[in-house]
């Protein structure tokens, strides 16, 4: 939340200006977009994890000396990027039970996506090399999604973990050709990718409950069959994950994870100090529950106690 209040004026600005282009779409849909965006203010529902998407144009800004303008009129493009992707996964997730709920959905893709090159397109022309990297971050999204489910999410590979939020780079991507600094973009590329992995890791422990029937698609339930002496079962049980949870370290090893992907991080040249510290924070976030964990654990087994808690969570 720290970050979000950070940027309070700024996010003001750009949530203001979003409304303003959501207040101009038919008037069949406006009230519908209304809603989404409103949900997706950091300033209305006390912060979100995803303010990457927003807040990266600002945070590149620290190594390219981009005016404020641009960082604005770029954060309120991705705005409507991030509405677009919202939409399309609610739509495939099958979010809503009336067919009318998806059909809405689907029915404002295409206009969250013209509000976002309509940002975008005032900033770069159409041969700009902007483009083409969109078009490849893109396709990483595509690539991602097509494939979740096909085998289990591994948790060391930062690609894949990254896949379907490629298309965020496009704010860095924005920041840098702008600054005439095109041969820093793989460099960012890697980072954004980086601090993606590790926000993926922490959503994935999130939800693990929800992701159970679809476990390939998670990191966690990666590491807890690796966890479990026997692999566990495919997909694993809410029991199951408990046990790797309380007797088999799961959150120290997604703590791991999240950290190595920081070092990383860390490691890149003129990586920008707020991009790196907003996936050490999540990081530390999940070594920090793992801690907490471990240490309830061993109080409960000092006062011999673990086993009914371990029978209490199953029933959970």
């Amino acid at each position: 939340m720290n970050v979000i209040l950070e940027y309070r004026e700024e996010l003001e600005l750009v949530f203001a200006e979003a409304a303003r282009d959501v207040d101009a779409l038919p008037a069949g849909l406006r009230e519908r977009a209304k809603r989404l965006l409103e949900r997706s203010d950091p300033l209305r529902n006390g912060g979100r994890a995803n303010g990457i998407v927003y807040l990266l144009p600002y945070w590149m800004q620290e190594r390219t000396r981009g005016s404020t303008a641009l960082c604005r009129e770029l954060a309120v493009g991705n705005v409507f990027m991030m509405l677009r992707f919202f939409l399309l996964d609610d739509a495939m997730d099958g979010v809503g039970e009336r067919a009318q709920e998806t059909r809405g959905s689907l029915a404002l893709v295409p206009l969250m996506d013209e509000l976002f090159l309509q940002r975008y397109r005032r900033r770069f022309p159409s041969d700009s090399a902007l483009w083409s990297r969109y078009r490849a971050y893109l396709e990483q999204w595509a690539a991602a999604v097509a494939a979740e489910g096909e085998r289990p999410m591994d948790p060391r590979d930062a690609g894949a973990l990254s896949g379907k939020a490629a298309p965020v780079k496009i704010g860095a991507c924005g920041m840098l050709l702008n600054a005439g600094m095109p041969e820093r973009l793989p460099a960012a590329e890697e980072a954004v990718d980086l601090a993606l992995a590790v926000l993926q890791l922490s959503d994935d422990r999130a939800d693990w409950q929800e992701d159970l029937p679809v476990a390939n698609g998670s990191a966690f339930l990666s590491i807890v069959r690796e966890c479990l002496p026997d692999g566990g079962v495919l997909p694993p049980d809410e029991a199951a994950v408990r046990r790797a949870i309380y007797h088999y370290g799961a959150l120290d090893r997604l703590a791991d994870a999240a950290g190595r992907y920081v070092e990383r991080l860390r490691r890149i040249p003129e990586v920008p100090e707020r991009l790196a510290a907003f996936a050490e924070t999540i990081a530390a976030g999940m070594r920090r529950e793992a801690r907490e964990t471990n240490e309830k654990v061993r109080m409960l087994a000092d006062e011999g106690g673990f086993s009914y808690f371990l029978s209490t969570q199953a029933e959970k």
